[in-house]
């Protein structure tokens, strides 16, 4: 064995899974940004985890929030989700420039894909530093499924977007 650094532990352990997490930016519009350091935290009550960097226009949204939408995005948007990891959204609406058919839950207005597997509406209880990212500790308040779709993941790190088994 040899010693690698985190990038290449992530590219070696793929694939990761995918989410989208959806916020509001400070004008009311849409902001979608990939991020595959997601897990389950807690049963009892339901909860959530994700890290981000606490410069992504996702982490300033989500402090201001409290809110966000957490989807599983499906197979048919993977080149926009690779566009809308490219780009800081406080520049920019990457939806504009890379539109995807939306939709909503009852009790949350932040719009997520409608090609997804899963949505989570979530609120913010706690926020850690965790080096150059912040771990969001979320309370899942509601959990929509469509298994008949399929899911994306990361592969060699943030590289590419594919289902979890390549066909």
């Amino acid at each position: 064995m040899k010693a690698i650094n985190l990038g290449q532990a992530t590219a070696i352990t793929s694939p990761d899974p995918l989410m989208l997490v959806c916020t509001k930016k400070e004008d009311g519009s849409l902001n979608m940004a990939p991020v595959s350091f997601f897990m389950y935290a807690s049963f009892n009550p339901p909860m959530l985890a994700f890290a981000m960097r606490p410069t992504a226009n996702s982490s300033v949204n989500i402090l201001r929030t409290g809110k966000a939408v957490l989807a599983a995005p499906g197979t048919s948007i993977k080149d926009a989700v690779m566009a809308y990891g490219s780009a800081n959204g406080g520049n920019k609406n990457k939806l504009e420039e890379h539109p995807i058919a939306l939709q909503t839950m009852d009790g949350n207005d932040i719009s997520f894909p409608e090609d997804c597997r899963i949505a989570f509406s979530v609120t913010l209880e706690q926020t850690v530093t965790a080096g150059d990212h912040n771990l969001y500790l979320c309370k899942i308040d509601k959990m929509l499924a469509d298994d008949s779709k399929e899911a994306l993941f990361a592969w060699d790190g943030y590289a590419k977007v594919a289902p979890a088994q390549e066909k």
